[in-house]
């Protein structure tokens, strides 16, 4: 008997195990929620999905006699097809868990503004709750990419900064004990932001000078609301005060300089703006774009060891990772130069060909990326 691959439309409730996704399901804002080639393994979970985004068919492969015209399901050949089925699998349990996240970080924010009592076992045992993230096979910094579309709150932004933190710091080689420091003082650092005026924060437009001055106090009201809790360390405290200090010396609050500004703090600092970049500009800007930014624009206001650290590595960790062109064209990222983080070597999904953004006459760039 003879067979061919066929693709067929069907509605959500006809969706069973071992069934393979044939086409990118995308949200209605464009955003991929479960990728080409997926064996679905708990029909209910994808049904859900879908559910909150209205979507009422699907498009799946299906194998059918030539002949008879008898349709069968099982899995068409596909590359690597275990690996994709348990990223996809990740991402589909991260964003279902995510929320769960939030809350946690939340209570946890509003326990410590109550001056509620903390165990540091309870402390460690949040922390590496949290550091679980890092047992996944998905990167950590796509994770961050669907993060910052699904909620814009303190929150996340405390938590993708806090994970940046983390890997930065492994990056560099710290020991274990610093890293969950680490991870806990960028958790806590904008703590604070809860204290300041209401509304403050969702302005619209610009701030007066005596606004922008309330802001930066933040960090100030960050370090009393932890200062009275003795199982927080005073490298974390000292991380969460001067975790805005810049290497001129124009930072804030105390305008440090240089080496004179804790560990920490340098590496939260890269941190920080490399997530309000990608968060404030997400409109115009891609996370290339912002890389660019960074390496081009931040020099005198970071830690260049740690700068150059965080862009030698993660550029590696885009590698794969699926985009779009402003020609409409999809494709995946082959390599990334180090000073050409915005221009990287595209492989085109229409044609298998690979272009060099770099040295591309026509004018192509990378208008997003494809989750």
């Amino acid at each position: 008997m003879t067979t061919e691959l066929k693709i067929i439309q069907i509605p959500i409730n006809q969706l069973k195990e071992n069934m393979v996704i044939a086409v990118d399901i995308i949200d209605p804002h464009g955003r991929m929620l479960v990728g080409k080639g997926y064996e679905v393994k708990s029909p209910k979970r994808i049904k859900d999905l879908l559910d909150k985004y209205t979507i009422k068919s699907i498009h799946i492969y299906v194998h059918q006699d030539k002949s008879s015209a008898k349709e069968v399901f099982p899995i068409p050949d596909a590359k690597d097809m275990s690996l994709i089925n348990a990223l996809d699998e990740e991402i589909i349990t991260f964003k279902e868990s995510f929320s769960s996240i939030k809350e946690r970080i939340s209570t946890d924010f509003q326990h410590i503004l109550e001056g509620k009592d903390f165990h540091i076992n309870t402390l460690k045992e949040h922390v590496n709750h949290h550091l679980k993230i890092f047992d996944l096979r998905t990167n950590v910094f796509q994770l961050i990419e669907f993060m910052r579309k699904m909620d814009k709150t303190l929150y996340t932004h405390c938590y993708q900064v806090a994970l940046t933190s983390y890997t930065i710091g492994k990056w560099m080689g710290l020991s274990k004990n610093d890293l969950e420091e680490l991870f806990l003082a960028a958790l806590l650092t904008d703590i604070g932001k809860l204290q300041l005026p209401k509304g403050l924060l969702s302005k619209e437009g610009p701030l007066s000078y005596e606004e922008k001055i309330e802001v930066q106090k933040h960090a100030i009201y960050s370090y009393h609301l932890i200062n009275p809790y003795m199982n927080i360390s005073h490298k974390i405290k000292q991380a969460v005060l001067t975790h805005h200090e810049q290497i001129n010396g124009k930072g804030y609050p105390l305008r440090l300089k240089a080496s004179d500004i804790p560990l920490y703090s340098r590496i939260i600092a890269v941190a920080d703006v490399y997530n309000t970049l990608i968060t404030e500009k997400y409109e115009t800007f891609t996370v290339f774009d912002v890389l660019k930014k960074m390496e081009t624009e931040y020099k005198s206001l970071l830690d260049l060891n740690i700068l150059y650290t965080f862009l030698k590595y993660i550029g590696h960790c885009f590698i794969g990772q699926k985009i779009r062109l402003n020609n409409k064209e999809t494709g995946e990222i082959v390599f990334i130069y180090n000073k050409q983080f915005n221009k990287p070597l595209v492989k085109l999904f229409s044609n298998n060909k690979v272009i060099d953004l770099s040295t591309y006459q026509s004018g192509l760039k990378i208008t997003g990326l494809v989750l």
